[in-house]
């Protein structure tokens, strides 16, 4: 006569039917976490297009100046109020759709140019 297992609330008439429902159960669990992780970046990726703002301050006028240095701006003027952004500098939260924000980085060179 063969020997039964009760294991939990489940009964297996067998060992070896134990051990595939519980390599099933793994591999299912995997899956599942690997599915998991590819929406998480998917939903990453639709975060990083912003979404187009109404040029109000004329900033496409401006982009030739990405990627040159901020002293640039030095000698210009601007119609509309503009202010030049640099990392860690404290800025106004406020919206402002008639300002034209200019990005540099850490180097000093211009990066981005916005309306806010």
């Amino acid at each position: 006569m063969r020997m039964s297992k009760f294991i939990g609330l489940i009964y297996f008439s067998n060992l070896e039917s134990f051990i595939m429902k519980i390599k099933l159960l793994i591999v299912a669990s995997l899956a599942t976490f690997a599915l998991t992780a590819c929406q998480h970046q998917t939903d990453t990726a639709k975060q990083q297009n912003p979404v187009q703002q109404p040029d109000t301050c004329n900033a496409a006028s401006f982009q030739y100046l990405i990627g040159k240095p901020a002293s640039t701006l030095d000698g210009m003027r601007f119609a509309k109020p503009m202010r030049l952004i640099t990392p860690g500098m404290g800025v106004t939260m406020d919206f402002n759709p008639e300002r034209l924000n200019i990005m540099a980085d850490e180097k000093g060179v211009i990066t981005s140019i916005h309306c806010s």
